[in-house]
Formats: structure tokens, sequence, C-alpha cells
């Protein structure tokens, strides 16, 4: 840890930014290498097995820049409201797990059969129980989505070190100074990355869900590329929807995480 005058250096918000931006060059050299393998493959196999990255590059605009953007755009809706309700249900029943042992002790049985099952599952069941259409995606999303984000909560409550804690109580430190200091610090800890997780995984299960079971959105859009043997389309809803996992990541939760858990390293 570096220190000064005996203190840990806090760096400045402008300084962390920068750091954070710099890490851009590496993230860019990978994604390039990619493309770079991408292309190979393209001239190896042909168009028809892997279209080139421009070709690819150049529907994925088209589809943003016409109506098919719709498809897009009610994909992240369905993905944002389950994924919303998980975390909504997750967190509330992971806490109170947390801090009820009996109660963590009864879910977790619950917790493991929603981990265990596969999401083509819920999927099939989803479509017996509410028919094709934005029900079906949304509860597919929301119940695989959960128990993720109800681990992730239990352990944030579990895990706070008791020795801090009470030594906390002992001298009568004010409750907002100890969400401050302890609370708040070790809860975002755990649930900033599995929130990266949850968004991640949400997504890519919304676009299965459609696949299977609805009428519209990216991944009917997907199931009517591959039905008409449509290389392109399929790799350009590829290609969007991990810009847009990525964009919410790197973009959102990733700075979120440096902002809120500030990281000193030695």
């Amino acid at each position: 840890m570096i220190l000064e005058d005996g203190k840990p250096i806090d760096r400045p918000l402008a300084w962390r930014i920068g750091d954070y931006c710099w890490g851009i060059f590496p993230a860019l050299a990978s994604l390039f290498a990619i493309t770079a393998l991408w292309q190979f493959g393209h001239d190896r196999l042909g168009t028809m097995l892997i279209p080139a990255p421009l070709t690819v590059l150049a529907r994925a605009g088209d589809i943003l820049m016409t109506a098919a953007r719709g498809d897009v755009l009610l994909t992240l809706a369905r993905g944002g409201i389950g994924i919303a309700l998980a975390l909504a249900c997750g967190i509330s029943a992971g806490f109170v797990a947390g801090l009820s042992r009996t109660l963590a002790l009864l879910l977790r049985p619950v917790n493991t059969v929603l981990l265990g099952t596969p999401p083509i599952i819920w999927v099939v069941l989803a479509i017996f129980w509410f028919k094709m259409g934005s029900t079906s995606v949304v509860f597919t999303v929301w119940i695989t989505v959960l128990p993720l984000v109800f681990a992730a909560a239990q352990m944030s409550i579990v895990s706070i070190p008791a020795p801090l804690a009470e030594m906390l109580e002992t001298y009568r430190v004010p409750w907002p100074r100890r969400l401050r200091a302890l609370y708040l610090p070790h809860i975002l800890r755990q649930l900033l990355p599995a929130l990266i997780v949850a968004v991640g995984s949400g997504l890519k299960i919304t676009v299965m869900a459609e696949l299977l079971g609805s009428n519209n959105g990216m991944g009917s859009a997907i199931a009517s590329a591959r039905a008409m043997l449509d290389t392109v389309d399929v790799m350009a809803y590829i290609i969007l929807i991990v810009a847009i996992i990525m964009a919410i990541e790197y973009g959102v939760l990733e700075p979120l995480r440096r902002l809120f858990i500030t990281e000193r390293r030695s």
C-alpha cells in the first residue's frame, strides 16, 4: 500500500478516470486480434460459414438505422424488466436470508434447484404457462437471474466481519458512519460483480428465450435468419448483443465498481 505520512493515498477521481480510460487500449488490442482471426477464418472458409467482418458490421449498422432496431429495443426492454425484477427480489430475499439463519437453511435447497435448472427448461415451461410473448421471456430472465443475485446478496451479509461490526458497536459509532465505513463498501464489493454477471447473463437469456418463445425481438430475428441460412444477419445480431453487453459492463457497471470500491494497491 502506498503511504504518505503514515496514511494511505487516495487517488483523486480524475486520476482514477484517466487510469480506467487507459485500460481501453489493451481492450482494443484484444478486439483487433479477434477481428484479425475472424478475417482469417473468412478468407479460409468463405462467406457462407464466416462472413467478412466489415460486411457484418455494415449490416449491424443497417439494423440500427432501419425499422429492425425495434427488435433491438424490444429485447432490451424485456431483458431490463426481467433483470430489474430479479435484482429487486433477489437482493431483498438475500439480505433477509443473510440476517436469518433459519430462513437461509429453508431457502438454500430452493436456490440450488433454481441454479441447477437449465434456462432452456424455464423457456419451455414459460411457453406452457404464459404462451409465446413478452411475459414468457421476462419470466425466463427473472427466474434464471434471481438465484445468482440471491446468493450474492446473502453472502454479502453473511461475510460481514463480525469483529469489525462489534468494534463499531462497542465504540458507539453512529449508524450513518457505520454504513459508510463498513457495511456499504462490503456489500457493494459482493454485489457489483454479481450485477455484472446478472446483466450479461440476463441479456443472453433474453435472446435465447425470444428465439424459442417469441415472434419478435432479436432472438426471433436470429431464428428467421437461421431458417434463411443468412449468416450475415445472424452474426450482425450477435455483434449487437455483445456490443450492448460490453457497453453496459464497461460503460456503466465497471465505473460504478471503481467509484464505490476504491482499490488501494501496494
